[in-house]
């Protein structure tokens, strides 16, 4: 079997390929005219496997095929045809995007019915800890104060500074600003922030960032594993943030 030309996933994706697609599509160029079993034996795999995507590429039409007294044998088009259904696709991809302007009003207007009932999101590990850690960035940078609050413990700050290293650069470079009661020892300044200590002794393994209609949550499980929650309402954020408030002026 002839070396295989591949394509990243991605492209092939944005083609409505995949890689077993243009493996047996090689395999047509290459013997011109052939029935599914020749094509199969050709491309390496399984019958069942050929088939399925030689159904795909007659969708996409790049294969074509002709019937004889015993079997179909299918035809391998010119290759610039596959510039065509890129084209085809980026087309199919405008015209979805015209209609989802016209539907994402109408989908927002059945979320705001439901605008009084807390949201609730879960997230895991260290990919999970960037996610909230960029949601309060996204979210407090759209906000007019551009600020929020955080309760930083000494058990936790370590690891949410692994899951992302560059957090407070680019809080900074988005001019999001940020007052941080530390709970345990250590932590410093940065840019933009403020830091006072609840308590130099005793820490807890929890972090809570309270910011502009939401409210996240990230400790360590029994397992010592990463986990975290953001709670988007308004009323719970805006009373974090009055205890927030009233314990940062009685600290020095």
């Amino acid at each position: 079997m002839a070396k295989s030309i591949t394509l990243s996933s991605e492209v092939l994706e944005l083609l409505g390929l995949t890689q077993k697609d243009l493996d047996v599509y090689q395999a047509l160029l290459r013997l011109g005219t052939a029935p599914l079993r020749r094509i199969a034996e050709e491309a390496g795999i399984n019958r069942t496997t050929a088939y399925d995507a030689l159904k795909r590429l007659l969708d996409a039409g790049v294969v074509s095929w002709v019937d004889a007294k015993t079997h179909r044998y299918f035809i391998g088009e010119d290759p610039h045809k596959l510039r065509g259904l890129a084209t085809r696709r980026e087309v199919a991809m405008r015209e979805a995007s015209q209609h989802l302007d016209g539907v994402i009003p109408a989908l927002s207007a059945i979320s705001g019915t439901a605008g009084h009932r807390p949201t609730v999101r879960y997230f895991e590990g260290e990919d999970g800890v960037r996610a909230i850690l960029e949601d309060v960035l996204a979210t407090t940078e759209r906000a007019e104060s551009k600020n929020y609050r955080v309760y930083s413990t000494a058990a936790i700050r370590q690891r949410k500074t692994a899951a992302w290293p560059s957090f407070d650069r680019e809080r900074i470079k988005r001019g999001v600003r940020v007052k941080a009661m530390a709970i345990g020892e250590g932590g410093t300044t940065s840019g933009l922030d403020e830091r006072k200590w609840l308590s130099r002794k005793e820490s807890t393994p929890s972090y809570i960032a309270i910011y502009p209609g939401k409210t996240a949550y990230v400790s360590v499980d029994a397992r010592d594993q990463l986990f975290g929650v953001i709670i988007e309402d308004a009323a719970i954020a805006q009373t974090q943030q009055l205890i927030f408030d009233a314990l940062w002026k009685t600290l020095p």
